[in-house]
């Protein structure tokens, strides 16, 4: 056989061809290689090509990618913290370096389109190596390049398809499964796509990136699965390693006015605090250096027993933008909470901290102070009284009154709660004593002990009614039962002349219901909104200053009371177990977790008779009917 001559095209071709099959395997870590070769990220705000130093937390998840021992990675992180990105420069060192099937997958095909267009287009003709290997824009090739897909010059083929549809989750053989803001795919698609990586055995990688969801939503679980690794810093005073929290972030409280927050001067004053006592300034000084590997940045795993080949990694806005900014997010997020709209707090948590949302007891707790009195004293001058079948605080010379002092009690299996409330005619109240009970007749002694009239005394009539409405009847006291209907309509009768006007009323409680329990005894029995009523606490509780209105006054034992593990007793914690919340189109409070709510109930009670004495609340008077 006569060897090619030098310069023969046969020779130039066989050389190609053999060069090409023989392509050195690039060692670099992904990151590296991304700084070497990305020119620009257009759609940063870092002008430039890609620098790792600016994130120096998206590195070790770039890295798992490239580990042959890694089959899933798990990415939880704050929104503008580079989650998405790290998985943007993947796939260009993905089709460079080890191309194969690959399916991006965004919520819709609205969404991948943009993806598509947008970003992943114009990041890829920043690298040279991918900007050789994409469709030329015109001739044959120009088909290959759509707005959903992509078939790479070096044969690779990869669709930016939406995970909605079911359709896009199948019939497709992948090696690279990338799912983008798993928090809004539809439940149960996540393992669909996972199953479309089995044909590539081993070589199968799935690398999903996030922001927080809910609790124990697909996205929760799968980052579960994993090793669980947390972006960490190092305290240069003490040494310790730890991951950036929320709980380490304060401002002054000074910043705290009568109006309200002054959120310049909560970002003024808003630093990270180390346990050591060391405290770091709001810059970007100070994060540049705190996230630093040099320094002592790390990722530590949280969850060190999970399977090797699924790795996890977090962090959230605290290590990538202003404290300061995030104080102020946090603390208008939880005024709007405290008023029913909790959206932008849940937007908080699962955006900016990266946290799967659940309530917390401080987001919607009210600030209090005690009063200055101490639990059980029931002498106050400005407590009311009904006298003369008007209320009023009572004189020297008055006879023996009907003291606004009321007694409510929440009804369990085995025991009950009880809460004693004394009123004032302006709407002020004052909480004397709260406890438990374990017989009806401890809460007769209780009433006697705090000199509470029976007809003041109001027992949950929601468990165990029967056996309620029979003491009510034996005692004279009146059964109370929480209701979703927001008002009843009460039809009042007025004399005019020599006629009568029907005057019709709309009121957070119902007109009483007898009950008969057997001859000559009879329960009292009220409906009470649970919403409106539970509405008019919130409201009324906001107050414990004189000159502003009607004061909510608590004794200063409650601020010292500890919460029993047995008995969940402290009073506090059971007045913050609710928060108002929508469900569907309706407004609702609603127990947050399990948190005891039992004083809370009791608290709700008490409200229901101040509504009934006319001592809080406004009533609507639609047309009255003549009769």
């Amino acid at each position: 056989m006569k060897l090619a001559e030098e310069n023969d095209p046969t020779t130039d071709l066989l050389d190609e061809i053999l060069r090409s099959g023989h392509v050195i395997t690039d060692r670099r870590p992904p990151w590296q290689w991304c700084e070497d070769h990305i020119e620009s990220i257009p759609y940063s705000p870092v002008p430039g090509g890609f620098q790792s130093v600016n994130s120096p937390w998206i590195r070790e998840p770039l890295e798992a990618l490239a580990d042959p021992a890694v089959s899933l990675v798990s990415i939880i992180a704050a929104i503008q913290a580079g989650k998405t990105m790290t998985a943007e420069l993947g796939s260009c060192w993905i089709a460079a370096n080890a191309p194969g099937p690959m399916l991006w997958l965004d919520q819709t095909d609205a969404d991948a389109k943009d993806q598509m267009e947008n970003r992943l287009q114009v990041l890829w003709k920043q690298c040279a190596p991918i900007r050789e290997i994409l469709p030329r824009q015109q001739g044959t090739e120009r088909h290959k390049l759509k707005r959903n897909s992509v078939s790479f010059l070096n044969g690779m083929t990869g669709w930016v398809l939406g995970a909605h549809s079911k359709t896009n989750l199948q019939r497709r053989s992948i090696r690279w499964l990338i799912g983008d803001e798993t928090w809004r795919w539809p439940t149960g698609h996540m393992a669909e796509a996972e199953a479309r990586v089995t044909a590539f055995g081993w070589l199968g990688k799935r690398f999903f990136v996030s922001q927080a969801g809910e609790v124990d939503d697909d996205t929760d679980r799968k980052f579960k699965s994993t090793d669980q690794r947390e972006w960490c810093w190092r305290c240069p005073s003490c040494g310790t390693t730890q991951p950036w929290k929320w709980d380490n972030i304060e401002w002054s409280k000074d910043a705290l006015g009568e109006d309200g927050w002054d959120y310049e001067r909560v970002r003024e004053t808003t630093e990270m605090l180390c346990e050591c006592g060391a405290r770091f300034q709001d810059t970007d000084r100070s994060r540049r250096e705190l996230n630093d590997p040099r320094n002592g940045a790390r990722y530590v795993a949280q969850n060190p027993g999970a399977a090797k080949s699924n790795v996890g990694f977090h962090w959230n806005g605290l290590c990538a933008g202003s404290w300061g900014n995030l104080a102020e997010i946090y603390l208008r997020a939880k005024a709007s909470a405290r008023v029913g709209d909790i959206e932008q707090l849940k937007i908080f948590w699962q955006k900016r901290l990266a946290l799967p949302f659940t309530e917390y007891t401080e987001d919607f707790s009210i600030k209090l102070s005690d009063s200055g009195y101490p639990r059980g004293e029931i002498t106050w001058e400005r407590e009311g009284a009904i006298i003369g079948g008007k209320i009023r605080i009572p004189e020297e010379d008055d006879e023996p009154p009907v003291r606004l002092r009321v007694m409510t009690v929440d009804v369990q299996m085995d025991h009950f709660w009880w809460l004693i409330t004394q009123w004032s005619p302006d709407g002020s109240s004052r909480r004397v004593d709260w406890g438990t009970a374990q017989t009806w007749e401890e809460l007769q002694q209780t009433q006697e002990k705090y000199g509470v009239s029976s007809s003041l005394v109001g027992i949950d009539a929601g468990f165990n009614s029967y056996e309620v409405y029979q003491r009510c009847a034996e005692h004279g006291w009146v059964a109370l039962m929480g209701d979703r209907k927001q008002t009843w309509t009460h039809r009042l009768k007025q004399r005019l002349g020599v006629g009568v006007r029907i005057k019709s009323l709309e009121r957070f409680y119902s007109p009483k219901r007898s009950i008969n329990i057997a001859a000559g005894k009879t329960a009292h029995m009220f409906y009470w909104s649970n919403l409106n009523i539970k509405d008019g606490l919130a409201r009324i509780r906001r107050n414990q200053d004189p000159a502003r209105g009607p004061t909510w006054e608590v004794p200063t034992d409650a601020f010292a009371e500890v919460e029993n593990d047995e008995k969940k007793i402290a009073y506090l914690s059971q007045l913050e177990a609710e928060m108002r919340m929508k469900d569907g189109d309706r407004w609702q409070w609603t127990r947050i977790q399990k948190r005891p709510n039992h004083l809370l109930d009791c608290e709700a009670m008490a409200t229901v008779f101040a509504f009934m004495l006319k001592i809080l609340g406004r009533e609507t008077e639609p047309e009255a009917a003549v009769d």
